[in-house]
């Protein structure tokens, strides 16, 4: 069992998952060189790939998709709306596009046990998000371990906390600081966008979530997606950190998870257990 980021930021996104004989990206956001190198370090290469999931049309998720599959015929999972916006940036540039390798996923309403779609040996969950273009996050299920990619998120609703209950790792969104973000050199238009609900979550919104999910599942929470603008991974690591420990019950029994940083633009292991 493997769940890896090689890239957390708005400059590139990228994941492994790898169960049993199933191995999949989430997103593509950095070059194809990079993510052959990342992929090597772990003996596996683009050939070994089942599927690349999508969560939305940005190009720090989508950039390193175009010259993968000028070469490699992979299966692309998403929405109906962000497999358009991909299909038509590809003949665009002139590569042809296997149609009949999209699958069109619809964002599940009702989480269940029947619920699940899957690919090989893994099972997985797209729900919706809340962005400036259509987008989707991605709950897994690796046998006995579930874990979930959630960012570029404007805002978080209780169903999207519900979803998240039995989550054992999750990467989540740690954007901005609001502080960091009003002061920084931004045009108030792109402040806006941000801190909109179609924007991104801040490092307030990531603790709440925290806050909300915190129990005996939630083992590991990966800080995702951290502007080297607005915040950094160390202020983020403490502000979290600090308001998690300030704003819980003292006198409950909540068991709060440990919280780590996925590096911006290095290799993070979350888990790398093959025997698993």
């Amino acid at each position: 069992m493997r769940f890896i980021s090689f890239a957390s930021s708005s400059k590139g996104n990228c994941a492994l998952i790898s169960h049993k004989n199933t191995n999949v990206l989430v997103d593509c956001g950095i070059s194809r060189k990079r993510i052959v190198d990342s992929l090597n370090r772990y003996n596996l290469g683009l050939e070994d790939i089942d599927c690349i999931f999508i969560t939305h049309s940005h190009t720090d998720h989508i950039l390193g998709l175009q010259n993968i599959l000028k070469d490699y015929d992979i299966k692309i999972v998403s929405q109906r709306d962000t497999l358009i916006n991909i299909a038509n940036s590809l003949e665009k540039n002139n590569i042809k596009v296997n149609l009949n390798n999209f699958k069109i996923v619809s964002p599940i309403n009702i989480l269940n046990d029947n619920s699940y779609l899957s690919v090989g040996d893994i099972k997985f969950y797209p729900i919706k998000g809340c962005h400036d273009v259509p987008s989707l996050y991605y709950k897994f299920v690796l046998g006995d371990t579930v874990i979930a990619i959630l960012t570029d998120m404007g805002k978080y609703t209780e169903y999207n906390l519900r979803t998240l209950e039995d989550v054992n790792y999750l990467m989540l969104e740690c954007n901005y600081d609001s502080d960091m973000l009003l002061e920084n050199s931004y045009p108030a238009i792109l402040k806006d966008r941000i801190m909109g609900e179609g924007g991104h979550l801040s490092n307030v919104d990531c603790s709440n979530i925290i806050l909300n999910i915190a129990g005996s599942n939630l083992k590991e929470v990966y800080l995702s997606h951290i502007s080297a603008d607005s915040n950094s991974e160390e202020y983020a690591y403490e502000f979290v950190t600090k308001y998690i420990k300030d704003n819980y019950k003292t006198n409950s029994n909540l068991q709060l998870p440990n919280i780590k940083v996925a590096k911006r633009q290095e290799i993070t292991e979350i888990i790398n257990n093959l025997e698993d």
